[in-house]
């Protein structure tokens, strides 16, 4: 994971120092960044397609090698600023078949101060088909404080920075509604799970260090018996 998220960085480097500068602005704010891939056989699943969880990791590639390529990423590291993730969600339409090429269109469609909102389309190259759709919250942040949308695009892009959009797109709204529900479940249950845990406390921790070692492997393992 770690080497291929390495290797879209460089990448996304290379293609932002090399490629000449699109007149129609910039990358994944004002069209689309494009990220090319194809599905390996470690990606795939017993159903022989793309499996669920490599589309959220190709997400994640698709927003290195674009951040890299525009800019955003060598201001985030020059400044030590973090990009985290806050939400993301994902609608499956097609599956990609084993060792098929589909590419990843990623594009930054609403911001609200410091929140941005990406939205990315996995696309067939060859026929348009669109194999899923996904979108993701993210923050930037800098010493514990969020990094506002227009200071990030101000950094990287000479002509006028845009205003955030009057109108928030309906696949955000439905979004918030999603997020700000899960919000409040995942509130409900860390209470429920924190007063069982209260009320019958785990024993106390072995003494040796092998018996801890040993708890812990435990507590991590899924025993067939």
């Amino acid at each position: 994971m770690v080497l291929r998220m390495l290797w879209n960085i460089g990448s996304g480097l290379v293609h932002g120092a090399f490629r000449p500068k699109s007149s129609s602005g910039l990358a994944g704010l004002h069209y689309p960044a494009v990220w090319k891939a194809r599905s390996g056989f470690l990606d795939c699943d017993v159903n022989l397609h793309l499996n669920n969880s490599s589309y959220l990791f190709g997400m994640e590639l698709a927003r290195w090698h674009f951040t890299a390529s525009n800019g955003v990423l060598w201001q985030t590291l020059k400044h030590r600023r973090m990009f985290l993730v806050a939400s993301q969600a994902i609608r499956y339409r097609h599956g990609i078949p084993p060792f098929h090429a589909y590419e990843i269109k990623s594009q930054m469609i609403y911001w609200d101060g410091s929140w941005i909102y990406f939205l990315q389309q996995f696309h067939d190259p060859s026929s348009g088909k669109l194999f899923a759709e996904g979108l993701c919250r993210a923050v930037v942040k800098q010493r514990g404080e969020d990094v506002p949308f227009a200071r990030l695009i101000a950094e990287v892009y000479d002509g006028p920075v845009p205003d955030q959009p009057a109108d928030m797109p309906d696949i955000v709204k439905g979004f918030l509604e999603w997020d700000a529900a899960s919000r409040s479940s995942m509130e409900v249950t860390q209470a429920r799970e924190t007063k069982i845990i209260n009320s019958n406390p785990p024993p106390p921790k072995p003494q040796s260090l092998g018996a801890r070692i040993w708890t812990e492997v435990l507590r991590s393992m899924n025993r067939p018996y």
